[in-house]
C-alpha cells in the first residue's frame, strides 16, 4: 500500500481517472492549483511537511492534462489574465510563445511547454524536500485525454535553465 499526493489542475477533473489507474490498495491525496501553478512559500512547505508525515506520503506526482484549459488560454487568448495568481505563469507562457515558429505543430508545442512547467515544478520540490526529513519518489506526469494514458515526464529532456522554444 503505498500513500501518494498527487499536486493537479482542478480544471483537468481528473481524479477519479488517477483513482482508477491506481493500484486499489493505494490511497491518493490530492493538492490543487491553477495549472500547477503553486508557490512553495515557507507556509506552504509547513503544511506540505503536516501533510507528508500524518498522510505516510511515499510519492508526489505533478500532472497536467495536455489540454489543461489554464495553459491553453494563456497560450491563445487572455481570458484569465486578470487572474492575479496566473501572471507569473502567463508571463512565462507569453515569454515562450514569441520564438515558436508559425509552422509548429500546437499540441506538441503544448506537450514540450507542459513538460517545461512540469519540471520546473518538480525540479523546485525536490530542492525543497532534500532539504527535509521525507525519502520521497517525486515524479511529474502528462495526461492525454484522446488515448486516456497517463506519460512520465522526461527530466533529462529539457534544460531548465536554457530552456526555449524554438
Amino acid at each position: 500500500m503505498f500513500n501518494n499526493l498527487y499536486f493537479i489542475c482542478p480544471t483537468d477533473n481528473i481524479e477519479s481517472i488517477i483513482n482508477t489507474n491506481s493500484n486499489s490498495n493505494d490511497h491518493n491525496f490530492y493538492i490543487t492549483s491553477l495549472a500547477n501553478s503553486i508557490t512553495f512559500n515557507h507556509e506552504f512547505i509547513k503544511e506540505l511537511y503536516s501533510i507528508l508525515d500524518s498522510k505516510k506520503i511515499s510519492e508526489i506526482t505533478f500532472v497536467l492534462s495536455v489540454d489543461n484549459k489554464i495553459i491553453n488560454n494563456a497560450f491563445e487568448s487572455d481570458k484569465y489574465k486578470s487572474v492575479n495568481v496566473l501572471d507569473r505563469l502567463n508571463l512565462k507562457i507569453s515569454k515562450h510563445k514569441n520564438f515558436i515558429k508559425k509552422d509548429c505543430d500546437i499540441s506538441e508545442i503544448r506537450h514540450t511547454l507542459i513538460t517545461y512547467l512540469l519540471n520546473e515544478k518538480k525540479q523546485e520540490l525536490i530542492k525543497i524536500i532534500d532539504s527535509s526529513k521525507f525519502s520521497l519518489t517525486i515524479n511529474a506526469m502528462i495526461y492525454s485525454k484522446d488515448i486516456n494514458e497517463f506519460s512520465l515526464v522526461k527530466s533529462k529532456l529539457l534544460n531548465l535553465e536554457f530552456f526555449n522554444l524554438n
